[in-house]
């Protein structure tokens, strides 16, 4: 098992229900067999770099891939409007998706954790008013 951390990073909405997710592009020449990569249903934190991980499960073992703090904004969009996330996992010659697949679970997994996150002093001591704020539409609906 590697456990390479790859970085999401950018966002975009495809259409009303879904947001797609890239990589740096030199990242895609990195990718070892991304068309066997397994979505786990399985979201974490990373308290320390500010970094939300969902765990693929791979032919080697398992990756992350990582939601950087600049990204949560987009993400409390994106699971307020209920939109499907999808990790584009290889571009075509010229730069556009070519192979992609959803994050199974990406937005019940994260509903969870940003609940057990907020008002709670084991995440470190700025995760709660870090999740406050950059989660605050979603916040605002399961209250």
């Amino acid at each position: 098992m590697s456990q390479l951390h790859f970085i999401i990073d950018k966002m975009e909405d495809k259409n009303a229900f879904m947001k797609v997710c890239y990589f740096e592009t030199s990242v895609y020449g990195q990718l070892q067999s991304p068309e066997e990569w397994t979505p786990t249903s399985r979201v974490l934190v990373d308290s320390d770099q500010k970094h939300l991980i969902y765990v693929v499960d791979t032919p080697s073992g398992w990756e992350y891939i990582r939601f950087p703090l600049k990204l949560w904004k987009q993400i409390d969009e994106a699971l307020a409007k209920d939109q499907d996330i999808v990790l584009v996992t290889s571009l075509t010659d010229n730069g556009e998706a070519h192979q992609s697949f959803l994050l199974k679970d990406f937005r019940r997994e994260c509903l969870e954790l940003i609940e057990n996150m907020k008002d709670n002093a084991n995440y470190g001591e700025d995760m709660a008013d870090i999740v406050e704020d950059y989660f605050a539409t979603t916040l605002e609906n399961v209250r």
